[in-house]
């Protein structure tokens, strides 16, 4: 036995959730914006990915600061003139503000999707619960729909002056489905059973080509007739293990 007199400790700071590369940043019409997460262990994710951006020769326009919190999941673009971003347990209005301060969102309205009554972890973010199929057709949980829902989502709209370029609000707590309904939105509906198996969380690849982890919603969505794209269904248990399924786990760095 020999005592060296040293003494050592050693402490890691996992990236475990690296591999859920939708938060860390959302891309809006005007490019790449790094977002602020709530997790403190999470914070190290950001600096991974600006720095791969940096390498890859893509712009960062900029970053949302704390007291602003806004993760990836909470944020859905609807074309050049709307954008869907979610508020709840993860995202909030302040990180919107700022998004919209700085004119990092690009488009002419802003739908704040407010989530006040439900505040679940299973449906903590945007992605959890909607997605966007195509111009006018949308997934979204139907235990959701209707102004008499209690786990309802409410949606702010802020719409920019074209003279003067700021935001302001145009319409407050107009029921979700309403809103969607009422921009030329479809819903193709999902049980709450479907929900909790990532129904919702599905990838549009552009010109309604859709990827689904889950075979029954891909299904669904191929059986409606408000749904005139193309599916392909993949295998993904692996990171649905892992708490997050094929939009939690990819992210769009142009758009078109």
């Amino acid at each position: 036995f020999r005592d060296t007199g040293v003494s050592a400790s050693y402490e890691f700071e996992p990236l475990a959730n690296l591999i859920f590369t939708r938060d860390q940043q959302i891309t809006t019409a005007r490019g790449v914006v790094m977002a602020s997460l709530r997790s403190p262990q999470r914070q190290h994710e950001i600096k991974i990915m600006k720095f791969c951006f940096q390498k890859l020769g893509i712009k960062v326009l900029g970053q949302v600061e704390r007291p602003g919190y806004l993760e990836g999941g909470d944020f859905f673009p609807a074309g050049k003139d709307l954008c869907f971003v979610g508020v709840g347990l993860r995202s909030n209005e302040l990180a919107v503000k700022q998004l919209m301060a700085n004119d990092f969102l690009g488009t002419r309205r802003v739908a704040i999707v407010k989530d006040p009554f439900d505040k679940s972890q299973d449906r903590m973010h945007l992605d959890c619960v909607f997605s966007i199929l195509s111009d006018d057709c949308v997934l979204m949980l139907e235990d959701m729909v209707g102004p008499d829902s209690p786990t309802r989502r409410l949606v702010d709209e802020y719409a920019r002056d074209e003279a003067t370029g700021k935001y302001a609000l145009a319409r407050e707590g107009v029921e979700f489905s309403q809103y969607l309904g009422e921009n030329g939105f479809k819903i193709i509906p999902v049980t709450s059973e479907e929900q909790l198996q990532y129904a919702c969380n599905v990838v549009n690849l552009g010109d309604s080509c859709i990827l689904s982890c889950h075979a029954p919603t891909a299904r669904k969505i191929c059986r409606s007739p408000h749904f005139s794209g193309t599916m392909e269904y993949v295998e993904y248990s692996a990171i649905t293990a892992m708490y997050g399924a094929l939009h939690c786990s990819t992210q769009v760095v142009k758009r078109g």
